[in-house]
């Protein structure tokens, strides 16, 4: 319980109530409310709530600790953000593919339509599938693990890690393909301009072919039904808090 008096003490502090008028409020004496921030005593179910009327927070505030408002508050700023970053990526791309098509059987170049269709939308799926679940957690003001054993949040924290990287790897691959294919159309239109014709099989690659061909087969799934989706929501849902924890 003397994780109790020191949630009491940090809800008092922040109520800018001395012990005296705490315990004035409470009908108890000053040595009382004393007795319970320095965990000499402990107080029961009764007097918690009571407790919590009077500082005007959860009883869960005080028995695991207050809610940090600053941390909810940037984290639904957070999550907004995030949410319309991927909602205008996602439009975008869907405006701007049937002119990368055209442009493609126009010019013979795929570039474009492979950075929108291969590179972007990905990311702008993964990005919504993180700021929703963001944004669920904290307008809902779900505390997902608390109350969990450590065993549970242990696994959270792992499948976070995994889904972490597997993510980090995916954005790495995603720059590269993107400055790769960025590379050939400026050095196409570069070339097409100065002599009329480009051949892509004499131009040097940034990336090895087996790793773009990797990189293009994972990210053909995302047509399936948004499936970068489901890691971004994992990355929001296992993200492990430290006051959830």
């Amino acid at each position: 319980m003397a994780e109790v008096g020191k949630n009491i003490k940090k809800c008092r502090k922040e109520k800018n109530l001395t012990q005296d008028e705490l315990a004035e409020r409470l009908f108890c004496t000053r040595q009382t409310i004393s007795n319970y921030e320095n965990g000499k005593s402990e107080p029961n179910i009764a007097l918690l709530v009571e407790l919590a009327k009077v500082l005007e927070v959860d009883v869960n505030d005080l028995i695991y600790g207050p809610k940090k408002k600053e941390n909810r508050k940037r984290q639904k700023v957070r999550s907004v953000v995030v949410m319309a970053v991927a909602c205008v990526l996602l439009a975008a791309v869907e405006i701007l593919v049937p002119f990368a098509r055209q442009y493609s059987w126009r010019n013979f170049q795929i570039a474009p339509l492979y950075l929108l269709r291969y590179v972007l939308q990905p990311f702008g799926q993964a990005l919504f599938g993180w700021g929703a679940v963001e944004a669920v957690r904290a307008y809902a003001e779900i505390r997902i693990w608390e109350g969990k054993t450590e065993r549970t949040i242990k696994t959270a924290r792992m499948v976070f890690r995994v889904t972490a990287v597997i993510l980090s790897v995916f954005a790495a691959l995603a720059v590269w393909m993107a400055v790769e294919l960025t590379y050939l159309w400026c050095l196409s239109e570069h070339m097409m301009r100065v002599q009329g014709s480009f051949d892509s099989s004499t131009v040097p690659h940034l990336m090895p072919g087996q790793l773009q061909n990797l990189f293009l087969r994972v990210s053909v799934f995302h047509r399936f039904g948004g499936v970068f989706l489901l890691p971004g929501a994992a990355l929001g849902f296992f993200r492990v808090e430290q006051e959830e924890a």
